[in-house]
């Protein structure tokens, strides 16, 4: 019985290391004069498919932390706006990938444009590190 205790331990233990590890967290400053709505693109760790989550948002003059599944052995690409694209002037060399959302009710694709109102089609930029600092408008 206790042998089987440990295992079961383990196995959870395992588990809990192996969620963790998959778990990535990003960090947004706002360094423009409005309040801006951050959404990430990524690979969900668990099934590999290209995800798209938002909206996060980033006070004037502060910071958000967003913690999502990624795998970070790929790229995860972010986009902030409001009204228009604002964006990390380091982050604005980086690759690009273009995707459609919605600012008010969250809904993307990426095959043809979305039947929302007011969908918005932005470009989402490849993050390195784990830092942003939006500091201009696009």
């Amino acid at each position: 019985m206790k042998t089987a205790l440990k295992f079961v331990c383990l196995v959870v233990a395992v588990l809990v290391f192996s969620a963790a590890a998959s778990a990535a967290t990003f960090s947004f400053s706002n360094h423009v004069g409005i309040k801006i709505s951050v959404t990430l693109t990524y690979f969900d760790a668990d099934s590999g498919v290209l995800t798209t989550k938002g909206w996060w948002h980033v006070e004037p003059g502060g910071e958000t932390a967003i913690t999502v599944n990624a795998d970070e052995s790929r790229d995860v690409y972010y986009a902030a706006y409001n009204k228009n694209q604002y964006v990390d002037s380091v982050t604005r060399k980086n690759p690009q990938i273009r995707r459609w959302a919605n600012p008010h009710n969250f809904t993307y694709t990426t095959d043809e444009e979305p039947y929302d109102v007011g969908a918005w089609h932005g470009r989402f930029y490849r993050i390195d590190g784990t830092s942003v600092s939006i500091d201009e408008r696009s």
